[in-house]
């Protein structure tokens, strides 16, 4: 099995090639470059915001020892970091990364995967370590962790967590399906206070094909749900996670404060006109009447 080490490396981090900006800027040279000149690499974190799950990656592994960065997602930050900082130490006491491996002695009883991030995902989620070392080559790999039975999150039947905690980062960024790591962008900050982004709520077979997205509708017993005007049949009807909704129709956020019993419909103008529910109606999923504009 091939190693991921290279001590003939080619670095070209602020440390390696300072940049005579680097003069004022404290963070490199007393923030980051200090704790690598310190400890052999940092341990960035990103802690759980906006209905995003928290991210952990090292940046100076690369540098000081050759072996590529290495990033966690979707467990609790501190627990990343230790992790993390315990794979920094196997690896500077003579366990490199290899390439494929599933390696023990991280985790408390389970193993973590190894695999290679594409680069594509280098400016979404590793701008740090991207800044710090201003140019490639910056191989970085990702610790993908199972779940409590011990299935990854390719495997059938793993958790609903393991899978949308974690990107599948080895995949280039354009061949990975939907995902709230690949809508960072757009959903950030999140407006639906009291609804999570993994929320299931209801919309259309042709909404969610690009048709138009001209009603939204918080019942009463606080579900959404995400319509175009339309008549609708039973058969119309499909669900969506309400952060896929938010990267594809931005235009929802202003009415991200709607309260249970309470819609809004986009009028000619496109100005969001909102009105009462008049009454409550049992909750059987047809999307029934109440729905659609007066």
């Amino acid at each position: 099995m091939t190693t991921w080490l290279d001590p003939n490396r080619e670095c070209y981090c602020h440390v390696c090639v300072p940049n005579p900006a680097d003069d004022g800027c404290l963070d490199w040279r007393d923030g980051t470059a200090g704790l690598i000149d310190r400890h052999g690499w940092s341990v960035v974190g990103i802690d759980a915001a906006d209905e995003v799950p928290a991210r952990a990656f090292t940046v100076g592994l690369w540098h000081s020892l050759g072996s590529p960065e290495i990033a966690m997602f979707g467990l609790h930050l501190r627990d990343m970091q230790t992790w993390l900082n315990r794979l920094g130490n196997q690896i500077r006491d003579g366990r490199p990364l290899i390439a494929g491996q599933r390696r023990d002695g991280v985790l408390d009883g389970f193993p973590l995967e190894l695999r290679p991030v594409h680069d594509s995902w280098y400016p979404r989620l590793f701008l740090d370590a991207v800044n710090f070392y201003q140019r490639p080559p910056l191989p970085i790999v990702q610790a993908v962790w199972p779940d409590r039975t011990g299935l990854f999150p390719w495997d059938d039947g793993s958790g609903d967590n393991c899978r949308a905690n974690q990107p599948y980062s080895w995949l280039a960024a354009e061949n990975h399906a939907s995902s709230i790591w690949l809508e960072l962008d757009d959903i950030t900050p999140w407006p639906f206070a009291n609804t999570g982004a993994r929320t299931t709520v209801f919309t259309l077979h042709r909404v969610t094909a690009g048709g138009q997205l001209r009603g939204v509708v918080r019942d009463h017993d606080g579900s959404w749900q995400f319509l175009d005007g339309d008549a609708i049949e039973p058969e119309d009807i499909t669900t969506a996670h309400l952060h896929h909704v938010l990267a594809r129709w931005p235009h929802i956020r202003k009415v991200a404060d709607l309260r249970p019993g309470e819609q809004a419909w986009l009028d000619a103008n496109d100005t969001w006109q909102r009105s009462r529910i008049e009454a409550e109606r049992p909750v059987d999923g047809s999307l029934g009447r109440s729905a659609m504009p007066k």
